[in-house]
């Protein structure tokens, strides 16, 4: 069992890896032709608002990847207290991104009642 561990986790691990980077580099390549069609064809002035919001979402997607990886990456092949430490740093970041992008796409915490604005579609 031990072997089967060394030997599939780590493909795993560098799939989840390569996956959250495609889904970065795609997310911000789709919100950008938007964006560009949005502000050059139609002169839309929500387009810088949507294409903020796509971004945003894009990164937190990005990171829950990323996230997952390194707790898969820590609880099965390396569970010493550095790595912890790390996965806790990766842990505290990323909360730290996900209320902050949620205050740009909704303009306000997560935490609060009600919406100022909501989020765009697209």
């Amino acid at each position: 069992m031990h072997e089967l561990i060394e030997t599939y986790v780590p493909l795993v691990i560098v799939s989840l890896e390569l996956t959250a980077g495609a889904l970065l580099v795609i997310g911000f390549c789709v919100a950008t032709v938007i964006w560009a069609r949005d502000t050059l064809g139609d002169r839309n002035p929500e387009a810088r608002t949507r294409y903020r919001s796509a971004l945003g979402r894009t990164i937190l997607i990005g990171l829950e990847v990323l996230v997952a990886a390194t707790i898969i990456k820590t609880v099965t092949l390396t569970p010493t207290m550095e790595s912890m430490g790390t996965l806790l740093a990766i842990i505290l970041i990323r909360t730290v991104l996900g209320w902050t992008t949620s205050l740009e796409i909704y303009g306000r915490w997560p935490w609060q009642p009600g919406s100022k604005k909501t989020a765009p579609d697209g």
